[in-house]
């Protein structure tokens, strides 16, 4: 699964962590359930009402689960870890991960808002898709003792899991809707047209062929073939088109595989050679690490714009999310609570082990 649709920076971590000692939640919010490898770990029952992010509850449950996956990552990347060492000047590692966890929930809370208020709901595709995963994992696992024995081995409820990620297709469709022309989350064109210039978005025809592992006469070979593309192109009326029918000689498909770039891009080469044309406008042969290309330039792609406009209008959702904290929050020790929950996972694992 993935970590994160949007990870932001230290900076705005180590404002989080000042954030949270601003509004707390008042009693009682601590929860009932004593189950589950995340109250062994910490001490937390499950079901306390940790943190309200724009009115969305989050539970201990589910911010102790990203608490968790941040320790794994950084631990899987780093080796071990002390987690009361400096990772910045103002930071150590078990503040960043305790900051990284609470973006991270204040994520997923915020996306579950906006569905709510656009009446967004999972599809029973989207039930049809949650359900195959959850058969790819017994199936994968051996069975479905096995995988519960996965999912309690991660320290979450089965419900909480699903939870968790029902709310990557709740993204989705607040992403197609954003993208929808005239629907309540669609920007204007002018709105676009300025996100596109300051972000400096093209769109292109590209195709693209493979250099690595040619000696010097294939090198030439397929430059020529490109250079003569370009003079093909460059004399038609309708280049767009004739690029296409000319990767389909090679075999290559290119309808629907526009390519919409941007400043940051890093081919540099393509992009400064796309950003230079006018639309409809053809390369030269465009020389970049791996590969040669030749590219004419389109309008740049709406759904695209839209949907990267989104993306940053929800960053900045979560950036000025109001946030309230129950005082078990501050109580919440990195190291203490990952240590604690390896060596429950340990003895977890050897109980099942001990039973088959």
């Amino acid at each position: 699964m993935k970590k994160l649709w949007i990870r932001l920076a230290v900076g705005l971590l180590v404002s989080a962590l000042f954030v949270a000692a601003i509004s707390l939640l008042p009693e009682p919010h601590s929860g009932k359930r004593t189950d589950g490898l995340f109250y062994k770990a910490s001490g937390i029952r499950p079901d306390a009402r940790l943190l309200v992010v724009d009115g969305e509850t989050v539970s201990a449950e589910e911010y102790l689960y990203w608490l968790a996956y941040d320790c794994e990552y950084l631990s899987a990347n780093m080796g071990q870890i002390n987690w009361d060492s400096q990772l910045t000047k103002d930071m150590t590692y078990g503040q960043y991960a305790k900051a990284d966890a609470l973006e991270t929930a204040k994520l997923f809370a915020v996306v579950r808002r906006l569905a709510a208020e656009n009446n967004i709901v999972l599809t029973a595709e989207d039930q049809a898709k949650l359900q195959a995963q959850r058969e790819n994992y017994i199936a994968y696992y051996g069975s479905e003792e096995a995988y519960r024995q996965q999912v309690a081995l991660m320290g979450i409820s089965e419900e909480a899991y699903d939870h968790v990620n029902a709310a990557y297709y709740l993204l989705d469709h607040l992403s197609d809707l954003a993208a929808a022309e005239g629907s309540a989350l669609a920007p204007d064109q002018e709105t676009l047209t300025a996100f596109a210039a300051s972000n400096g978005y093209v769109t292109a025809r590209i195709l693209s062929l493979p250099t690595d592992g040619l000696d010097e006469d294939a090198l030439n070979a397929q430059q020529a073939l490109l250079a003569d593309y370009v003079r093909q192109l460059q004399e038609s009326d309708d280049p767009y088109a004739l690029l296409g029918s000319l990767a389909a000689e090679l075999g290559i498909d290119l309808n629907g595989a526009d390519r919409t770039l941007r400043s940051d891009s890093t081919d540099k080469a393509l992009y400064l050679s796309v950003v230079a044309l006018k639309e409809s406008g053809v390369s030269d042969v465009i020389t970049s690490d791996g590969s040669f290309s030749i590219a004419v330039r389109c309008p740049t792609d709406r759904d695209t714009l839209a949907r990267d406009y989104f993306s940053q209008q929800l960053h900045q959702l979560c950036g000025s999310a109001e946030v309230t904290f129950h005082k078990l929050y501050d109580s919440i020790d990195t190291g203490s609570f990952y240590t604690a929950l390896v060596a429950a996972r340990r003895v977890l694992a050897q109980e099942f082990s001990a039973t088959e």
